[in-house]
């Protein structure tokens, strides 16, 4: 038996002698559900818990939806998360965050740019991982100039691009033949400080393997990559 098993063992052997498991434990369990890949005992967890949780806990909802997303079950997560709607719980940027993840991974953009949009509407702020869901789901579409607006929109809303939001877009002018763009984008990070990784790294090998004048800019992240070293930093 599993750890995993066990631990479901014990929720259901505490449920039998009328002991409820708080919401901490809740939420530990239905994660290690997911990450097991035991996604309809993480839906029954969730069906024995949802009558207290619902009208009240959006941390345990959000696990639950997350979960959902990460797993392909993009159509229940969607459902939930109108349920939550519904009950008129104050929904949060994670929430939102989660699901147009999930949307923008299952390539339905329209849906999650939908739903993006209605963050203005709820007044929430998107953070750095929304943002770069949805620059990575107009990247997948080939939409990469729409990608660009939206970062260029991130910048202007206070919102800072990470190493993430950075290298997705890279990715994206890469991929759409657009290498002066991929330059911008280096000294973009270069003067906002944030450390380029491998992943960079390789798609700018890749510009050199396409044109020899982007070597210079190979040679500086070489030369980056020893300072960091010496310094302690990778």
């Amino acid at each position: 038996m599993t750890l995993v098993e066990e631990a479901m063992k014990l929720f259901n052997e505490m449920l039998h002698v009328g002991m409820w498991p708080d919401v901490k434990t809740s939420g530990v369990l239905l994660k290690a559900l997911f990450l097991a890949g035991k996604v309809d005992d993480a839906k029954e967890l969730f069906r024995v818990i949802k009558p207290y949780a619902m009208p009240k806990d959006l941390c345990i909802c959000c696990i639950f939806l997350d979960g959902l997303c990460k797993n392909g079950y993009i159509f229940e997560a969607m459902k939930l998360f109108n349920e939550l709607e519904s009950y008129n719980m104050k929904l949060d940027i994670e929430t939102f965050g989660c699901l147009i993840d999930g949307l923008c991974k299952a390539g339905k953009l329209e849906t999650a740019w939908e739903l993006f949009e209605k963050l203005y509407e709820e007044g929430i702020q998107p953070d750095a991982m929304a943002y770069s869901s949805m620059i990575h789901g107009f990247c997948k579409k080939g939409q990469v100039d729409k990608a660009n607006i939206l970062f260029q929109k991130m910048e202007e809303n206070g919102c800072s691009p990470d190493l993430i939001t950075y290298s997705i877009l890279m990715r994206g002018f890469y991929e759409s033949n657009k290498l002066e763009k991929v330059v911008q984008l280096l000294h973009r990070m270069i003067e906002k400080d944030v450390w380029p990784d491998d992943g960079i790294y390789a798609i700018v090998e890749d510009m050199v393997c396409k044109d020899e004048k982007y070597k210079e800019w190979l040679d500086l992240l070489q030369r980056f990559f020893v300072q960091k070293h010496r310094n302690g930093y990778l």
